[in-house]
């Protein structure tokens, strides 16, 4: 017959044969796992420590427990592991991208982009890889470059929205409104319901002289967010520029009186539009 007995702590019975099992470290790293997912992170630290007690040459490990210093904000503990990591496991890239993300948050965005870069050289299909390399490049002033990583990071992940609206907003702050274009149809088509970027593609579309195209796609952002003042401006602008004054005049109302943000936001739009327009008549 099984013999039971009261465990220390808790009093919760258990038995003899319970007792003698010793969680494996990757059980004792799922329980830090659930613990981070409950928002104890003191306690997944602690589960993430034991794990790599237990498995000391697994670079995941040391990986994982960086990962949870980095989220409580000890980045002297998260370098260690990171460091510990790659020097366990010097070509495996989740190590080095960990510590791109630590340096990134630091402000340290030329080591990061050294961090990042070798990341995307042990695993070159990650496009998350190739996106946060080109935001670091980018911090660095390094444009091209960075262009050329979220192109990487859009041929990787064709369908992902967020990949092509940050693609298609590189070309139009750098001026290249038709590539802009596309990237931001494209993340519309994979966002319908994501007003901003119908809101981005709208002014994209105005800068580039097509005022019935931006119309269309202007009227949806203002339907997706009906209480966007900045939205109905900007229909409104279109409007006024298709020479349909009483639309316009609508949307103006619609808007009401922009706070700050909002109207800083609209002079610059305008300002931007203007300028590209001014061009196109020429």
């Amino acid at each position: 017959m099984e013999r039971f007995f009261f465990s220390s702590g808790n009093g919760r019975l258990k038995s003899a044969a319970d007792s003698k099992h010793q969680l494996t470290p990757d059980e004792i790293q799922f329980e830090g796992d659930c613990r981070l997912a409950e928002g104890d992170l003191k306690a997944a630290i602690k589960r993430y420590k034991q794990a790599v007690g237990t498995d000391q040459d697994n670079p995941d490990r040391r990986t994982r427990l960086g990962d949870a210093y980095s989220l409580v904000g000890d980045g002297p503990k998260a370098l260690r592991q990171y460091k510990n990591a790659i020097r366990t496991s010097p070509r495996k890239a989740e190590p080095h991208y960990s510590l791109g993300e630590l340096y990134r948050r630091y402000g340290k965005w030329e080591a990061a982009v050294i961090e990042y870069r070798r990341a995307v050289g042990y695993n070159p299909d990650n496009a998350l890889y190739h996106f946060k390399l080109g935001e670091a490049l980018e911090q660095c002033a390094q444009r091209e470059l960075a262009l050329e990583q979220y192109e990487t990071a859009v041929e990787l992940s064709r369908t992902d929205s967020f990949y092509h609206f940050r693609l298609g907003d590189m070309h139009a702050r750098m001026g290249c409104v038709n590539e802009a274009i596309i990237h931001l149809q494209l993340a519309t088509i994979f966002a319908p319901d994501d007003s901003y970027y119908a809101m981005r593609l709208g002014v994209e579309l105005m800068r580039a002289g097509k005022n019935n195209e931006a119309i269309d796609v202007l009227l949806t952002a203002v339907d997706l967010a009906k209480g966007e003042p900045l939205y109905h401006c900007l229909l409104a602008d279109a409007y006024l520029r298709d020479g349909l004054d009483n639309d316009a005049v609508y949307h103006y109302k619609c808007a009401g009186v922009l706070d700050d943000y909002d109207n800083v936001n609209l002079q610059i739009i305008r300002r931007m539009v203007e300028q590209e327009y001014s061009g196109l008549q020429i």
